[in-house]
């Protein structure tokens, strides 16, 4: 028996299933209505945004990151919220934007003990749960914006726009220290928990504990930007050392649990640049830079950003990094060079 011919086949195949119903049919799945949804939804074209940034002390780090908003963004409601381990984004907001504290919230995550008898001033156990009440909650502003932002095809006033999470250094020790206390019951205080006599009862593998209350941020901090929110993580530097025990000067890492690098999308490093005379005296200038170390986003690595020249006796001078503002990392009003007397 011959087969009806194909061109009939085809017709048969368009009325049973119109309008694509075919290709992407009604389920019980859930699935189909997100695919659905996700299809008709307003795109949003910000760039995605989960950076490192590492280098010492007072090099700028804060200052470059809640310097962050344009002008038209402040207008709109554009927030930038700042997990403030250090007190630096506290110090930075009260100094230079005192007019931007709507738009700039700084949270303070630590808890402090309230028992008479404590020898440590904070509760680790509770500052790891207010650090991720924070986290959560910014993850909930982040998803309600962008719901929004599908429907409306704007973002609400207020929005989020950028979280700072200044203190992965930090975040490392309140990790290991809450394992200690609460997964481990190994003491009740970051003294009790200290030292060789402790060390000698964690395990290989309760190691994960630490992991895991580590990790709960970073996976935070990914979702964060898959919703198009720009996340910055910031720590210090720690010594490294070669097989013998012995400090490797100018080989300093950053200070946050390794294979952090692995979950980031960018990486930029601060260096801090002490000025010397040809003599080789030291002439009281330095000068901050920052260098994007890599973007899984583009090949592209711009010039390192000369963030800020200060010198003795004098105000100083800051630029910032613009390029920091639309997640590009770069800006044509960027400092690179700094023109001096000899190079006019």
């Amino acid at each position: 028996m011959d087969s009806a011919p194909l061109e009939l086949e085809e017709d048969a195949i368009a009325a049973s299933a119109p309008n694509g119903a075919w290709s992407l049919p009604q389920s019980a799945n859930p699935a189909w209505k997100r695919i659905a949804a996700a299809r008709s939804a307003h795109v949003r074209t910000d760039r995605k945004v989960l950076c490192g940034v590492v280098g010492p002390r007072k090099a700028g780090k804060s200052g470059m990151l809640v310097d962050s908003l344009t002008d038209e963004e402040v207008a709109n409601g554009a927030m930038i919220f700042v997990e403030d381990f250090d007190a630096g984004g506290d110090s930075t907001v009260s100094a230079h934007h005192k007019d931007k504290q709507e738009n700039i919230v700084v949270l303070n995550p630590w808890i402090t003990n309230k028992a008479s008898k404590s020898r440590v001033p904070f509760n680790y156990p509770e500052t790891f749960n207010k650090t991720m009440d924070d986290l959560l909650y910014a993850l909930e502003i982040a998803e309600s914006q962008d719901e929004y932002f599908k429907i409306h095809g704007k973002m609400p006033n207020p929005s989020l726009k950028t979280f700072v999470f200044d203190g992965m250094d930090h975040w490392l020790h309140i990790c290991g220290t809450a394992m200690k206390i609460e997964d481990l019951e190994l003491g009740d205080d970051a003294v009790e928990v200290s030292g060789r006599k402790t060390a000698t009862k964690v395990g290989r593998f309760n190691w994960e504990f630490r992991k895991n209350r580590y990790q709960a941020a970073m996976n935070t901090f990914q979702e964060l930007s898959r919703l198009n929110v720009h996340v910055y993580v910031v720590t210090g530097q720690k010594p490294s050392y070669d097989s013998n025990g012995n400090e490797i000067m100018g080989a300093d890492i950053a200070a946050w649990m390794k294979d952090t690098e692995r979950d980031l999308e960018q990486l930029i490093e601060v260096s801090l640049e002490q000025e010397r005379s040809e003599i080789g005296e030291l002439t009281g200038k330095t000068i901050s830079r920052a260098q994007l170390k890599f973007n899984r986003t583009s090949l592209r690595l711009p010039e390192p950003v000369v963030l800020f020249e200060q010198e003795v006796g004098t105000d100083g001078q800051w630029f910032g990094y613009k390029g920091l503002q639309d997640g590009s990392f770069e800006h044509p009003e960027d400092t690179h060079e700094l023109i001096t007397e000899d190079s006019e």
